[in-house]
């Protein structure tokens, strides 16, 4: 004992004062950023344009990801049963390129 007061008493008064001195990260290093996503129905439009050229049934291809590009496209990300494809879709659903990866 230090004192009067218990050794892990001691620790954990020590732990929380430098506990305090910890910043935040800045928020374009933080895990999550705020990268636009393609809107739902332009990611089921994507998955249905697979399903057609692809073969398969809309419920087994699902989006897993997606991105805004330049001018007003967006990239989507298509998995069915681990075979992943991309697609390119404009903002209007008119899907510019589909290809397996």
């Amino acid at each position: 004992m230090i004192g009067n007061l218990p050794k892990k008493a001691v620790a954990l008064a020590a732990c929380s004062i430098f506990a305090g001195c910890v910043s935040s990260p800045a928020p374009e290093n933080m895990a999550r950023n705020t990268a636009q996503t393609a809107p739902a129905d332009l990611q089921l439009a994507c998955a249905s344009a697979a399903a057609t050229k692809f073969g398969g049934d809309n419920a087994s291809i699902l989006p897993v990801s997606s991105a805004a590009v330049d001018g007003g496209r967006y990239q989507i990300i298509l998995d069915s049963r681990g075979q992943r494809s991309t697609c390119l879709i404009d903002s209007t659903g008119a899907v510019l390129s589909l290809e397996k990866v």
